[in-house]
């Protein structure tokens, strides 16, 4: 600092400023370079991909504007594949309450042309002429000295800076003297932060500018030539960065105007999906239910075929939304019609001959600041869209998307959860399928009631306790016991049009082995009652007759395999089966097991191809039944 004969106030400027820089950056400076090229704005705006969070700000001179990227997103973000890597009942999925993931209504404001960083003209600029070897050429002064103070930070208001710390001279230095430093709103310094070389650039620029109105003002503070020659030679070295500034500001504001013109609606956001499914039966036989010989051919053709899933999020606060999911498709589903069992059911699947039809209608929001949730439902809702289900699997199948406890509630109704700790939660839905019916109305057709406790000890395990009674006049013609898995008779244990209820318990986990491996599983028990005869269905039982039905399942996620955002899914399991009844004609004799594998694989951050393939042994629990595989092979875009 010696050989360019600086004194020490502003030697002070230039530590201050290596504080919020990489080295490198000072090392580009030109000896001898002193015309200054001129500067047209300038924003202190963070990098593409450096994290949120509180940035060092400048005293305030217009020449800075203080923003986020969290406020700027452009993309529509759908929940994409991701391995479980932490579990915590504060937990509630994926997706948000709000759309702030999406530009907001009032965006074009915040970068408007009325806020944004205004050209610095001759009237308003230090206009820094290329210096004399031997005087100093003063231009016109200001009319009015500058309130050089506004928006300053005593360094002795900094909690974070002490008069031991290394730097503590230098930045008393700029405060003092250059009045162009401010402490964060939490009237700190963070010094220890690192900052991008743009928000270095817009700092240092800011400092410029301040500098500018001390030398040019009736109180001129600079001392000599030198101290303005090395402030000119900064300013110089730092046009590039600047220069971008404005070019990425300029692409920004083109950015929201383009998105507030193609924008769909400023309160709601659609999401959606689209899959090309290519998938194929194997077998000999249709399977048949236990005690009977299977007699007809099993078709293998491949079937192509696609499904539209779209989503409408309207948000009114900006925590609470309103959903309206609509579907299209001509997907089968693989189950009963065509393989003669459910056991083989797949998951997500439409078939409405690619009619649009209304899916799914409901609005939640937040109690309890963020801690619990309460969605209410007037078409179609689910309880593991909010309580954890522990499996970290994407299944292809049915019956591995989900223990067979929650799988018997869907319908109209209402769900709440909530965290009472940050290691336990419960929750509690009632949801019927005959909500809208005039003539049983919600609470005198089928309905399910659902609790849950979850106790999350870790971030690697996480272990819920389910219980859930149910009731149908006739389960044959709405949801049925185990909601569609497993055999006939777990199904329908007293027959089609026999008045059931069930009291069903259930157990999950799921445990994070390694950054590799992440297991889960689950076991459930239904007790089945027959609330009228089973002989209405031709079977002999009576009123109260007792059915007890058993599911497991074993699943395991190597998550990352091959590339970043895949995953490779395993299940085993055996399907809902009755081990015994009181109407001996309906109880399952053999065992049936469920083998599942596939790969979801990240083409792109929107497209995903997922080959996978299920096996169903001793379909229907019956030994008769051969084996039958199902093949599939789905593209996935979402947007």
């Amino acid at each position: 600092m010696s050989k360019l004969g600086v004194p020490l106030p502003l030697t002070s400027v230039i530590l201050g400023c290596n504080l919020l820089v990489l080295p490198p950056v000072l090392a580009q400076a030109n000896h001898t370079n002193t015309t200054v090229p001129e500067i047209q704005t300038t924003a202190n705006l963070p990098s593409k991909n450096e994290a949120p969070g509180q940035v060092i700000r400048l005293a305030d001179t217009s020449g800075v504007m203080d923003t986020s990227t969290d406020e700027i997103n452009t993309t529509n973000q759908y929940p994409r594949p991701s391995s479980v890597t932490t579990f915590n009942s504060n937990n509630f999925g994926e997706e948000t309450l709000s759309n702030s993931n999406v530009i907001s209504s009032t965006l074009e404001n915040k970068v408007s042309a009325g806020d944004r960083l205004r050209s610095i003209t001759s009237d308003d600029k230090p206009q820094v002429q290329e210096i004399p070897t031997n005087q100093l050429q003063l231009p016109k002064l200001y009319s009015q000295p500058p309130d050089l103070m506004q928006g300053v930070t005593r360094v002795e208001d900094l909690r974070d800076v002490s008069p031991g710390d290394w730097a503590y001279e230098a930045l008393r230095s700029l405060v003092e003297k250059y009045r162009c430093i401010a402490g964060s709103e939490k009237e700190t310094f963070e010094g220890n932060r690192a900052i991008t070389r743009y928000e270095f650039a817009a700092a240092f620029n800011t400092c410029f500018i301040k500098t500018g109105r001390i030398i040019y003002s009736l109180s001129n503070t600079f001392s000599n030539q030198e101290d303005l020659a090395v402030v000119q030679r900064l300013q110089a070295d730092f046009a590039t960065e600047l220069k971008a500034l404005t070019t990425r500001l300029d692409n920004l504001e083109e950015r929201v105007a383009f998105v507030k013109d193609h924008r769909f609606s400023t309160t709601t956001v659609l999401r959606g999906t689209v899959d090309f499914n290519l998938i194929s039966a194997f077998g000999d036989k249709k399977a048949v239910v236990s005690g009977a010989n299977p007699r007809e051919d099993l078709n293998e053709i491949p079937t192509l075929s696609t499904r539209v899933n779209l989503n409408f999020d309207t948000s009114f606060t900006g925590k609470d939304r309103l959903r309206t999911n609509i579907r299209a498709g001509n997907t089968s589903n693989f189950g009963n019609s065509v393989t003669g069992t459910e056991m083989t059911q797949l998951i997500g699947t439409v078939n409405n001959g690619n009619d649009i039809t209304l899916n799914s209608l409901f609005y939640e929001f937040p109690i309890g600041g963020k801690r619990g949730k309460v969605a209410i439902a007037s078409v179609a809702d689910f309880p593991t869209r909010i309580f954890p289900a522990l499996n970290p699997v994407s299944s292809i199948s049915n019956f591995g998307a989900e223990s067979p406890i929650f799988s018997f509630a869907f319908g109209t109704g209402a769900v709440v959860y909530y965290n009472f700790t940050d290691k336990i939660a419960a929750g509690v839905s009632y949801l019927s399928t005959s909500g809208s019916n005039l003539l049983e109305g919600l609470f005198g057709g089928q309905y399910t009631a659902l609790a849950q406790v979850t106790y999350t000890p870790s971030d690697k395990l996480a272990l819920a306790f389910t219980y859930g009674h149910y009731y149908a006049s006739e389960p044959g013609s709405t949801i049925d016991v185990t909601g569609s898995k497993g055999s006939r008779f777990a199904q329908l244990p007293f027959g089609e049009s026999t008045a059931t209820s069930s009291n069903a318990y259930g157990l999950q986990f799921t445990y994070k082995l390694s950054d590799k491996l992440i297991l889960g599983g689950w076991v459930s028990y239904f007790n089945a009652i027959a609330e009228s005869s089973p002989r209405v269905n031709g079977l002999d039982g009576s009123i109260g007759a007792n059915a007890d039905i058993w599911s497991w399942a074993v699943t395991a996620v190597i998550p990352d395999l091959g590339k970043l955002g895949s995953q490779l899914n395993f299940v085993l399991g055996m399907p809902p089966k009755v081990i015994s009844n009181d109407v001996p004609s309906r109880l399952d004799r053999d065992t049936s097991m469920h083998f599942e594998l596939s790969y979801r694989y990240p083409v792109t951050d929107r497209v995903f191809i997922t080959p996978g393939v299920l096996l169903i042994t001793n379909p229907e629990h019956n030994a008769a039944n051969n084996s039958i595989w199902i093949g599939l092979l789905q593209t996935t875009f979402t947007f």
